[in-house]
């Protein structure tokens, strides 16, 4: 074998091994954060001799989403409590963790979708949340965000939902053999304003299997994705 061919082989042995350590490493600095926020929300959030409960539907006691939300290049976490004790029917307590794992503001009676807002407010980009069935536009002032819901103005999207409904329409998933498509509330917590789910059919699908489309107004983009409970459970 050639010198050229002995170091081409090294090289491609060592890219390898790079790409396997770093995916390892990145997995256990996954590890190493949802450890630190499950162990912040054991501490600040439960009382001292509880811990989470499961829910009836199968779903984790909490879902939550990260976002560097004053670009500093640290990532805030928001976290949607599931369980029936932060729970009243389909609304729930909410918690947003600064980049230390620390309470920085709490709503109550949240629900999904919870998205990041495209404007900023004193240095920190808005967030929208739902409540009672209506999204609010959550602004950032005097070192915290709006906790008081009532008070914040209301969001409306109608006009770019209805332009979401026709990308996931006209897109190739959808025209192949698509049916009953339908707006699902399940988004990633944290998603962009400009994000939609959607889930539908297909013609010929004795099972009725869901199908889901993920789509972004602002980029005009389409793509599958899959359950989106599969994440959560």
């Amino acid at each position: 074998m050639g010198h050229r061919h002995i170091v081409f082989y090294s090289i491609v042995i060592t890219v390898i091994v790079l790409v396997v350590f770093a995916l390892r490493e990145q997995k256990v600095h996954k590890q190493t954060v949802d450890e630190k926020l499950a162990s912040a929300i054991q501490k600040q959030i439960l009382p001292s001799d509880k811990t989470l409960s499961k829910t009836d539907s199968k779903l984790p006691s909490y879902l939550y989403g990260r976002a560097d939300l004053n670009n500093d290049g640290r990532e805030e976490t928001f976290v949607l409590m599931q369980s029936e004790s932060y729970c009243e029917k389909n609304e729930c307590k909410a918690f947003l963790f600064d980049d230390k794992y620390k309470i920085m503001a709490k709503w109550e009676k949240i629900q999904q979708p919870v998205l990041v807002g495209d404007q900023i407010s004193n240095g920190w980009k808005d967030i929208l949340l739902t409540a009672d069935n209506k999204m609010y536009v959550i602004q950032y002032a005097n070192k915290t965000y709006n906790e008081k819901i009532s008070t914040a103005p209301k969001y409306t999207d109608k006009a770019q939902a209805l332009e979401a409904v026709g990308l996931a329409i006209d897109s190739e998933y959808y025209q192949a053999n698509g049916t009953n498509l339908e707006l699902d509330y399940n988004q990633p917590i944290f998603d962009c304003q400009t994000c939609y789910l959607f889930s539908y059919e297909e013609l010929d699908d004795t099972n009725s299997q869901q199908h889901y489309l993920a789509v972004n107004v602002a980029t005009g983009s389409v793509r599958e994705v899959k359950d989106p409970r599969d994440d959560q459970l």
